[in-house]
């Protein structure tokens, strides 16, 4: 009979559902094909949300879009001829340099963090380097079908262009009375 308990308590603790493992297996098992996904298909969603008429598809549309640029940026083939492709000339597209990408910089970062945190005892050491290793093969493998940029200097990452953008006009309302500061109902809530 006391062997009986102890199996079952042994059972209990080896089931650990706490919302931080579950996280982390959640996390472990997304990360690579969302960075791959994401790699692969960035560039094709900037030309796409710019149109009208992508954004204006019903989901089931747009998720065969979805199938086009995967299969199109693997094979060059096209499973919806009515929609987008990324490739009209019938060719897979392949980058030879798309593995050095942002998301490879993230995994480095993760392998270098669970080497130097096994040596100084920070926590996590294990499960960062697992989820590092498969954001590296995503990344190396979304960046191999990844279409080059246009232009080689052009950064993608981080920069966004505000030409489009209308400047918005701005007007100081402060008020100044011998040098104490009110305020100013107009201002909605700023001290002057």
């Amino acid at each position: 009979m006391a062997r009986k308990r102890r199996r079952l308590r042994r059972n209990k603790t080896k089931k650990n559902t706490s919302l931080k493992n579950m996280a982390k297996g959640w996390v472990n098992k997304l990360a690579g094909p969302v960075v791959f996904w994401q790699q692969l298909s960035s560039k094709d969603y900037e030309v796409l949300n710019q149109s009208d008429s992508y954004r204006q598809l019903d989901y089931l549309n747009k998720g065969k879009v979805a199938v086009n640029i995967l299969v199109g940026s693997l094979t060059g083939q096209r499973v919806f001829p009515e929609h987008y492709t990324p490739t009209p000339n019938g060719q897979p597209r392949i980058n030879p340099t798309g593995f050095l990408n942002k998301w490879l910089g993230v995994a480095i970062l993760g392998k270098a963090y669970s080497r130097i945190g096994k040596q100084f005892g920070l926590p996590e050491t294990a499960s960062v380097n697992k989820i590092a290793n498969k954001v590296a093969w995503g990344a190396i493998a979304g960046g191999t079908f990844d279409p080059p940029s246009a232009n080689p200097h052009q950064q993608t990452s981080g920069s966004y262009s505000t030409a489009h953008v209308t400047p918005v006009i701005t007007q100081n309302r402060a008020v100044t009375r011998s040098g104490m500061q009110t305020y100013d109902l107009s201002t909605q809530g700023a001290f002057r």
